[in-house]
């Protein structure tokens, strides 16, 4: 049997020991193994010792960064096996990038105080660069890890979740460089001490409270109109549902992703939207509601690449959240962050722009129209945002809502696709962080599930069953005070940002240094 220091030793050990440990810190296990993502971090960093080049850290470390993806997106092939499997291998790919800059740094043999900086604002630095660009994908962000222990990262309302990543790293890098136990139990112990004190003192006093209902359709999205002879038969059940949930004091009502299945066109009314607003009207109260969503634009005004013309306009299909008013009146809002590949080509106007001889037919590649605006529903006078499924994974992107006075955040989004797997469950947990970071409540309705409500601390007040049809009311707190985030944003990623570029020239400027002078 292999001792301890055959595994410490072996490279390719270490870096499958490391991605197994990261894996298990991910919903959906539970808590506890959520520390694992600190010595996950330490194994990673042992390969700085290892290796010979840092072409070597990123070939040897991509076996573990690669089980790592796996072991926590490997649903991503339940929605499209060949898409599934080129993201998981990119974004691998991608995250050994700062393992090169930090091998780097090791062999510099700089002071601690100077690496315990360094290191984790590599890290922070990719992160942060990797929510702000058209590949992006942050379910592996490490601030996700602490999803399922919200008591313990409060600290968030400050820092965003990056502070969670800066934190795992420079604990991770403090235990690898065997930092002194004075500086190790303040790092270690102060945040998570700091925050738990946070959850049991810190309690907001709302402004109002809203009675919502918010609908669980469960429709099967592998089924072509969820097995269902046409849109209206759905629809007919879901207006149904929600008039058996609605109560006298309901103020709105609430529908998945995706839960109109007919294309609502802007301003030509359909059978679905004329039926609607029938039933709308006769509540008295507003409907927001998941939807592909014809927008139609000015000449001169649409984006560069639309699907083409209807009506004499040009036109783009959105995935929308719309909302209906008993006024007969209807806002949208057009989701922004669209999952690439799957709704949107990524840097589709860019390559529109290089394609001068027009050899691709952008009309049938444009996919879904990109949503630029944070716009909000209006929901008893106050105003609320119904962010469509990924969008909820982009802490700075929901910040925002807040920032222009959202008193609480609703999220709709079809999980679906995904089948019985971690995704959805996932998916549910990160909304925990985002309750945090902004003092809000958090509303999700889920096509399949999970819906639920989460409370301004991460705590989960109402929570559905996987797969069931299902409805709740709910009086939802209204808050109006802004978190030190909400108002700042990602201040953090770009004070890592300016450290990290620093470390970049100083590991140019040491290897100019070093270089041979050469001789006449």
């Amino acid at each position: 049997m292999a001792s301890f220091s055959d595994l410490w030793n072996n490279k390719w050990l270490v870096s499958l020991t490391s991605g197994l440990m990261l894996g298990l810190g991910f919903s959906p296990f539970p808590f506890p193994f959520t520390f694992l993502v600190i010595p996950g971090f330490i194994w990673l960093f042992r390969l700085t010792e290892l290796t010979g080049s840092a072409r070597e850290m990123a070939y040897v470390s991509y076996a573990g960064i690669l089980l790592w993806n796996v072991i926590t997106t490997y649903w991503l092939m339940f929605a499209t096996i060949a898409g599934g499997i080129a993201a998981i291998l990119a974004n691998s790919a991608i995250m050994t990038l700062p393992l090169m800059l930090i091998w780097h740094l090791h062999q510099r043999q700089l002071p601690l105080w100077t690496t315990s900086l360094l290191v984790p604002s590599l890290w922070l630095t990719y992160e942060f660069l990797h929510f702000r660009w058209d590949l992006s994908w942050p379910w592996l962000s490490l601030g996700n890890s602490f999803a399922t222990a919200p008591w313990l990262v409060q600290y968030i309302s400050i820092t965003g979740m990056l502070g969670i990543t800066f934190w795992i790293l420079l604990s991770a890098w403090l235990l690898f460089r065997k930092a002194p136990v004075y500086v190790l139990l303040l790092v270690l112990v102060l945040p998570p001490a700091g925050s738990l004190v946070r959850y049991q003192i810190h309690d907001p006093i709302p402004v109002d409270t809203i009675e919502v209902a918010v609908m669980q359709p469960n429709y099967d999205s592998y089924q072509h109109m969820a097995g269902y002879p046409g849109p209206m038969e759905p629809l007919e059940e879901l207006l149904q549902l929600s008039e058996e949930t609605i109560t006298p004091d309901t103020r709105a009502v609430f529908w998945p992703e995706n839960a109109i299945m007919a294309l609502i066109r802007q301003n030509y009314p359909g059978e679905a939207d004329r039926l609607i607003r029938e039933h709308v009207r006769r509540w008295d109260i507003p409907l927001i509601a998941g939807s592909s969503f014809m927008r139609r634009y000015e000449t001169g005004q649409e984006p560069p690449v639309t699907r083409g013309e209807f009506g004499g306009r040009p036109f783009n299909i959105y995935n929308s959240a719309l909302g209906y008013y008993p006024d007969n009146s209807m806002e949208f809002y057009n989701k922004a962050k669209l999952v690439p590949m799957v709704e949107r080509i990524p840097f589709l106007h860019t390559l529109y722009q290089l394609d001068r001889a027009g050899w691709v037919d952008w009309e049938n590649w444009a996919m879904y129209g990109k949503g630029t605006s944070h716009d909000q529903f209006n929901i008893d006078g106050y105003r609320i945002p119904a962010l469509i499924c990924y969008d909820s994974v982009y802490p700075d992107w929901v910040r925002r809502f807040v920032k222009n006075e959202a008193g609480f955040i609703v999220v709709i989004t079809n999980d679906g696709w995904w089948g019985n797997t971690s995704g959805h469950i996932q998916h549910f947990e990160f909304a925990r962080l985002r309750a945090v970071e902004t003092g809000r409540t958090v509303l999700r309705s889920a096509n399949n599930g999970l819906s639920g409500v989460i409370l301004a601390n991460g705590d989960v007040s109402v929570k559905t069953e996987y797969w069931t049809r299902d409805r709740f009311t709910f009086e939802v707190p209204v808050y109006e005070t802004q978190t030190f985030y909400v108002r700042n944003g990602d201040w953090i990623g770009w004070i890592g940002l300016f450290f990290s570029a620093g470390g970049v020239l100083l590991l140019i400027f040491s290897r100019c240094r070093k270089s041979p002078i050469p001789q006449d």
